[in-house]
């Protein structure tokens, strides 16, 4: 992260958002506007909100708001970590904020909002009802949705939910993210007249949009991302009147915008400070009077000066195929069994040693990334150190001591989870060297007799490829939710309560998005004919090869090693 303090000085009275690239090149945003982010499919709009969130890493952007920089130092480490300040100082609102609701009515959803809040200085607790109303009002709705269960609302009812929840927070800027998705016609204008009001009061606003012909008007600024990374900046009317910036950035130039454009420049009585009316323009084109004035050379607009700010390319996606990808999958679970034995039979700390060296030797020649499994790791870490602490405490010591340390039950107690632990690094790598159709049709493969498959292996087949299917999206799912607690619950520590908090905020929405997700699984199998009386379709058969048995006999070979070793 670019050292913003040093290179780009703020001023004390400062309340917009500073954007630096590495020192390079700088975007400052104003409080009291609305700055519009456009982009086409894919450029990059989300994953710019959420690093202005804080949800990813910088990746060379440095973000302040106000005096506070987003990412500050840590103390301890050195490392960077969220300026919890800074969290307070936005609000953030992804797409389908509403998947993270989680409690019983909208009046605990929205003190959940208000608390990070209510522990930082200044705030009063008596300006509770009041937000609350006031968000309400920012959505359409009376003080009588209070009481509502958002989990009994429509997908309109709960988007509204969740933007009052985020509306009734005091935060300065409010970071927005398709806020209008799911929203019908009346709630677009509740929510712009509301966005209005809010940039009266000083607040500011970042919001990404695709409804261009419902964002435009309400803003002051728009932030063009182009598809390979860079961004451009220009005012509305800017936009309007040379729509080929729209092209420039991989868009399509919308036809009402168009119409806007030749009734501008033909001064037809309508402009960017009269309104951003299409109809109208529309039908002042089509009077006979004014046939002619659009049939005169149009005036070169005054374009303003446009701000270019260089933005980081995004990573590419390394695309590190793992050499057992090449393998029958009936060699990989063969092997990875006969492994487990071996390692399962090791009962010495040295025999453990020479497991775990056998283990990161196969993680690294098969090129198998753990990080994303870095969570499990650490909390089956975590979890078993701590058990085994505990039960190597000794309330009833020899001598006068009030608590003892058997270092022997410390050790007997850890081995079985180190022992665990190198059998679930191998175990977490086996779903991402395979697909779920290649195990698919070595499961089928195993019991097929002629040319049937029992009805019973069938629904084995099926809960197995689902489960290895889904792991990586539940991982998925498990992170977006992780990023959803830390924009409403801004906490970042590491504590037991901030831990156990994180934990209910996080596993309850993501226990009802699972629940959903099931419900559209079903429907879709049951859509393709998946039902016990249904023989699968075989197009093609895998065939055991040299090199399959080859790599059961290497895993054989290993397992039997690990047993003698231990």
């Amino acid at each position: 992260m670019a050292e913003t303090e040093r290179e780009s000085p703020i001023d004390g009275g400062f309340r917009g958002i500073a954007l630096t690239l590495e020192g390079t090149s700088k975007l400052t945003l104003e409080p009291g506007t609305l700055t519009l982010v456009m982009g086409a499919n894919g450029a990059g709009k989300t994953v710019f909100l959420e690093k202005a969130a804080g949800l990813r890493e910088p990746e060379g952007l440095a973000f302040r708001y106000g005096a506070e920089p987003l990412w500050i130092r840590s103390s301890v480490t050195g490392r960077p970590k969220l300026n919890p300040k800074a969290l307070l100082l936005f609000g953030y609102a992804g797409q389908s904020p509403e998947q993270g609701l989680f409690l019983r009515s909208v009046q605990e959803e929205i003190d959940y909002s208000l608390r990070p809040y209510k522990k930082s200085a200044g705030s009063r607790k008596s300006s509770t009802g009041d937000a609350a109303a006031g968000a309400l009002a920012a959505v359409g709705w009376d003080e009588s949705w209070l009481t509502r269960d958002p989990f009994r609302m429509s997908g309109g009812e709960r988007r509204r939910a969740s933007l009052a929840a985020l509306f009734a927070t005091p935060a300065p800027w409010l970071l927005l993210d398709e806020p209008t998705a799911g929203l019908d016609r009346d709630g677009h204008r509740v929510l712009g007249e509301h966005l209005e009001r809010l940039k009266r009061d000083g607040r500011g606003i970042l919001l990404v949009s695709h409804d261009a012909d419902w964002a435009l008007p309400l803003a002051d600024r728009v932030l063009l991302i182009h598809p390979d990374g860079g961004m451009s900046d220009c005012r509305p009317e800017q936009l309007v009147a040379e729509p080929e910036r729209l092209e420039r950035a991989g868009m399509q130039v919308p036809a009402w915008m168009r119409v806007l454009r030749r009734a501008w420049q033909a001064g037809l009585g309508i402009d960017g400070a009269s309104g951003w009316h299409p109809a109208e323009a529309a039908e002042a084109l089509c009077r006979p009077e004014s046939q002619a004035a659009v049939a005169r050379e149009l005036p070169e607009h005054r374009a303003g000066a446009l701000a270019q700010l260089g933005m980081p390319k995004r990573r590419k996606e390394e695309a590190r195929t793992s050499p057992l990808t090449g393998f029958d999958p009936r060699a990989i679970w063969f092997g990875y069994v006969l492994l487990s034995v071996g390692l399962f039979s090791l009962s010495s700390w040295g025999g453990l040693a020479a497991g775990l060296a056998v283990v990161c030797v196969i993680l690294a020649a098969a090129r198998i990334p753990l990080l994303r499994w870095r969570g499990i790791i650490a909390g089956f870490i975590v979890f078993g150190t701590l058990l085994a602490a505990w039960a190597a405490l000794d309330f009833n010591p020899p001598g006068s001591g009030l608590v003892g340390w058997d270092f022997e039950v410390f050790a007997g107690t850890m081995f079985p989870f180190a022992r665990t632990l190198t059998v679930l690094l191998i175990g977490l790598g086996v779903p991402l060297v395979m697909t779920p159709l290649s195990l698919r049709r070595a499961l089928e493969q195993l019991a097929t007799r002629k040319d049937r498959v029992p009805a019973f292996w069938q629904r084995i087949v099926l809960t197995v490829t689902l489960t290895v299917r889904f792991v990586p999206v539940l991982l998925a799912e498990w992170e977006r939710f992780g990023r959803i607690f830390l924009a409403r619950g801004k906490e970042t520590g590491r504590s037991p309560g901030i831990w156990f908090r994180r934990l209910r905020g996080v596993t309850l929405p993501l226990l009802l998005a699972l629940f959903r997700l099931a419900d559209e699984v079903a429907v879709a199998l049951e859509s393709r004919g998946v039902r016990g009386d249904v023989q699968p379709t075989r197009s093609s058969r895998l065939k055991w090869r040299a090199k399959d048995t080859a790599l059961a006999t290497c895993a054989a070979i290993l397992a039997g090693l690990l047993w003698f070793a231990g």
